[in-house]
């Protein structure tokens, strides 16, 4: 096995566009002081630390919405995300600084073989668990057959583990193991960074896993729910506890939970000694002794909580919120002021496979949701949420984000036109037969009037002000719609269970080569997954896995524009635009970096300026 770092580079994409805002005057700034082109911001240290500052080496960083929990393996939010970098730990992580990979629990980078089907690691020795037990190769080995049962209730991440075929040790060197694919995928290195290492012990004490292979769990056929053992560990493993009782919240990160008040706070501790003290990785540093992550939805009060230096660090706020603490002279003097682009992007998205009880068939025909297009004012909606900084906002046009170099240039934004939505609807069979001003249409024998909720997360202002500008708009052809605000929990469960019309939301992005199966295979809308709408078919299937074991650059990206156009005729979302991260963070913290990638910044490694905290 050799390995290659040409075969590295071909993951890493360096285009990113990140804008940087000042505010050192009572006076509202509209004008940008500079545009950097870098993947990276560093912000300059303060070098003079205010007396008015608090000298607490606790980093308060705000929430709009709770996590949906912390299980290590079940779970799909943001904050989930945010919080499981500091509690937990990965063989790889994100080089951010060189939007590449970089070790994490494993010394180096894996020797890859030739086919690339077999990648080989080496634990480090230093890794302990909270009780002490040093990390195995047991371990990694456990953490992929748990993902891959199928009564694990993790379905919108089973799709990274299909292509795994088995965990080998090493009968030489009881910290070297190696993982063998049944493919070749682009993903085959990269989706190990997503899923933190489990201890066996702590979720498996019985060993019950290890009397399966991955063969057998891989196996359709199995009929894992009718064997009493492994359905009374899964029962166990998915117990909720596992993912909000702090007593049984288990990992090897930096900080440990330490208290979850819900609706209110999540508090991380960092731990005494830890394994990651004598590592040089700054990736792995832990500065802040704590780690509170507070929630706070309601704007007035981010506004006052900012201006009264209770909270450090936002990346979320709405942009509302942003733009009037910018007003605020004490923000430029407490504060840096940051917005910068991301690879995330924004959506309207269709239920195209309803099941006609609950949910009417709406929206199964392309001519409808195409309508739709036309009617969603995107431009409109892009001046709504970032003011007078709109022009900075780049508009999506299908599901790849414009600064990245597999997006198809020669697809156009599709314009808003009303006159063309209404022949559309028109010739999908949508009229108002009863003059009462809503469309209506004769579907499986009823006659079915269109109305359709319209589900978005109530964690910012901006999700309301879009949607009730989406229903102005749909209303003008005779479409009723009904807002539906959800907490962000129930808001998953309502999208990955496909119970609701349509729904506004967001998906994350990193620089690196997309796999498509998690949002837009059909198997992730057949498993309860994150492909929401029903996309999808034999083709674009076949397509998917193609993408993911095309080595060669340029005929991947090629592919992936292919792609491109399958979902924009289809228009199973109307794609709004890349997303931009709204960034404040205390200066009474230094060595900070912000990044394109997700999740924009590595709180673990801010430093409080009044200590020496080496």
């Amino acid at each position: 096995m050799k390995y290659s770092k040409m075969f590295f580079r071909q993951f890493c994409y360096c285009i990113s566009f990140i804008l940087l805002f000042a505010c050192n005057s009572s006076k509202k700034k509209s004008a940008v002081q500079s545009v950097n082109l870098s993947p990276v911001i560093h912000i300059a240290d303060t070098k003079d630390f205010s007396p008015a500052w608090s000298t607490e080496n606790t980093l308060v960083v705000h929430l709009t919405s709770e996590p949906d929990n912390l299980h290590p393996s079940n779970g799909g939010s943001s904050p989930r995300s945010e919080i499981l970098l500091q509690t937990q730990a990965y063989l790889l992580n994100t080089d951010y600084e060189n939007q590449t990979f970089a070790p994490d629990l494993v010394t180096a980078l894996p020797l890859i073989s030739e086919d690339g089907l077999a990648y080989t690691y080496t634990l480090r020795k230093e890794p302990r668990w909270d009780n002490g037990d040093a990390i195995t190769v047991e371990d990694v080995i456990f953490t992929a057959k748990a993902h891959k049962c199928p009564l694990t209730n993790n379905p919108s991440v089973k799709g990274y583990w299909q292509n795994l075929k088995d965990i080998l040790p090493d009968n030489s060197d009881p910290m070297k193991f190696t993982m063998l694919m049944k493919e070749y995928s682009m993903q085959n290195l990269s989706f190990v960074t997503g899923f933190c290492i489990m201890q066996r012990s702590f979720h498996d004490p019985k060993n019950i896993l290890k009397n399966y292979s991955m063969e057998q769990l891989d196996d359709t056929t199995l009929h894992a729910e009718k064997n009493l053992e492994l359905l009374e560990w899964s029962l166990s493993f998915n117990d909720d506890k596992f993912g909000r009782d702090i007593n049984y919240l288990n990992g090897l990160g930096q900080y440990k939970v330490v208290s979850w008040e819900s609706g209110q706070s999540i508090t991380l501790e960092k731990k005494k000694d830890h394994w990651t003290k004598n590592i040089n990785n700054p990736r792995l540093a832990a500065y802040p002794e704590k780690l509170v992550f507070k929630i706070n939805k309601d704007e007035n009060s981010v506004q006052l909580e900012f201006k009264t230096q209770t909270l450090d660090v936002s990346t979320n706020m709405s942009m509302g919120t942003f733009l009037s603490l910018a007003e605020d002279p004490s923000i430029a003097v407490n504060y840096n002021h940051v917005l910068s682009l991301t690879y995330n992007y924004t959506f309207l998205a269709f239920n195209q496979k309803p099941d006609g009880q609950k949910r009417n068939k709406l929206f199964t025909d392309k001519n409808v949701r195409r309508a739709f297009a036309h009617l969603s004012p995107v431009d409109d909606l892009i001046k709504l949420v970032y003011k007078e900084y709109a022009s900075y906002c780049k508009r999506m046009v299908a599901n790849v984000s414009p600064l990245k170099p597999g997006f198809n240039k020669e697809l156009k934004p599709i314009e808003f036109d009303t006159d063309r939505a209404t022949e559309l609807l028109k010739d999908a069979g949508w009229v108002d037969s009863d003059k009462n001003g809503i469309l209506d249409k004769e579907i499986d024998g009823k006659k079915v009037q269109f109305i359709a909720e319209l589900a978005y997360m109530n964690t910012s202002s901006d999700w309301k002000d879009m949607a009730s500008m989406l229903a102005e708009s749909f209303a003008k052809v005779g479409i009723k719609v009904e807002l539906i605000p959800m907490d962000l929990r129930v808001f998953l469960e309502s999208m990955r269970n496909h119970d609701f019309d349509m729904s506004l939301g967001s998906w994350g992005g990193t620089p690196f080569p997309e796999d498509f199966t998690q949002l837009w295979h059909s198997s992730s809308w057949l498993n309860n997954g994150s492909n929401y709408s029903g996309f999808g078919n034999d083709v674009s299937d076949a397509l998917i896995d193609s993408i993911k074991a095309e080595l060669d650059t340029e005929k991947r990206n090629a592919m992936t524009m292919r792609f491109q156009e399958m979902i924009y005729e289809d228009q199973p979302y109307v794609f709004l635009y890349c997303s931009m991260r709204r960034n404040l963070i205390h200066k009474r913290f230094g060595n900070v970096s912000l990044f394109a990638d997700r999740p924009g910044m590595l709180i673990n490694t801010f430093k409080l300026l009044s200590t020496n905290n080496e």
